[in-house]
């Protein structure tokens, strides 16, 4: 909606009466001659146009011990926990990403490389970041995101906003995830662009990503990187899950060498050396494999809620 500058005027006053001087809204209408009702219309006017910003501090909510417990049995820095106050996967999954996304200037510098994952938990982040200054910033995929099915992966969409984020320069990787040979992979890496983006991998400063279930809905598998078949078979062979597109065992290891050498992306020994590897993991369902990312070595700083790293911690005693 415009605003004329009598209007937003209007609305900038009576939202500081309301919530830097503290009236109430009877007591606005009563001063500026208002009805009560259309004070409140202007205040949600405020709240609709951006004016006021509602900011809760859940961060005062401590969780000490149990970042001590997470730091104490995994190879991390810090971790972020984030409490389940409303018993809503959406809205808490929200709140992990807005926690990492006002933490990411610290991780940023100029003239660096940022390395990005893709997913529908990078989805969720990339439209909680904000406005970063920071020049000659430039941000890579990890590893290709094209499908192979009828799915929108939305790896492209991340990338951008991560670029729009930083006011940076985007390298995609214009390939699957993963080909149905290590020679077609091998092969794809030998391409000039895809070459160019693995080498800026190995200068990355920071990479941020999540990590994926078996648990159908799987984008590794609606993207056509497996058959029904192959699918079927990871978790005999004892698959957790994927980070960056590579297939875990429990302790955060490759699954198999001959499947990860399909893999069109940084390797998992370039992202291990990446000196901050940030990992989002939300929901009890991706305990498991968040857990085989901490016990590999594959993240320094941890974004999780609650409920989430105490089953890790339940599945990981001393």
């Amino acid at each position: 909606m415009a605003l004329d500058s009598k209007k937003l005027q209007q609305i900038i006053k009576i939202a500081k009466m309301h919530y830097e001087l503290h009236y109430s809204q009877l007591e606005i209408a009563e001063i500026e001659g208002l009805s009560k009702s259309t004070v409140s219309r202007i205040l949600k006017t405020a709240m609709d146009e951006g004016i006021i910003e509602v900011r809760i501090k859940d961060s005062i909510l401590s969780n000490s011990s149990l970042e001590s417990e997470l730091l104490a049995r995994f190879p991390i820095k810090r971790a972020v926990l984030v409490p389940d106050l409303l018993g809503n996967p959406q809205i808490l999954l929200q709140d992990i990403c807005t926690a990492l996304a006002n933490d990411l200037p610290e991780y940023i510098k100029n003239d660096s490389i940022i390395g990005v994952a893709w997913g529908s938990t990078m989805a969720v982040l990339a439209k909680h970041l904000k406005k970063i200054k920071r020049s000659g910033v430039s941000v890579i995929q990890l590893s290709g995101g094209f499908s192979k099915a009828v799915y929108e992966s939305g790896a492209l969409d991340i990338l951008k906003n991560f670029v729009d984020c930083v006011s940076g320069t985007g390298y995609q990787i214009p390939a699957p995830a993963m080909v149905d040979t290590p020679y077609l992979a091998n092969a794809l890496k030998q391409d000039s662009q895809i070459r160019h983006i693995l080498d800026m991998a190995d200068e990355c400063l920071t990479a941020v990503f999540s990590a994926g279930n078996l648990e159908r809905p799987s984008v590794l598998y609606e993207m056509g990187i497996f058959s029904e078949e192959e699918y079927l078979n990871l978790r005999q062979q004892g698959a957790v899950g994927d980070c960056c597109s590579h297939m875990l065992d429990k302790n955060g290891n490759v699954l198999d060498p001959a499947i990860d050498e399909r893999v069109v992306g940084a390797s998992l020994d370039t992202i291990r050396k990446i000196p901050n590897k940030l990992l989002i993991a939300c929901g009890k369902e991706k305990a498991e494999v968040a857990g085989a990312v901490l016990k590999g070595g594959l993240a320094d700083v941890l974004y999780i809620d609650v409920p989430t790293a105490e089953e890790i911690i339940k599945m990981n005693p001393m």
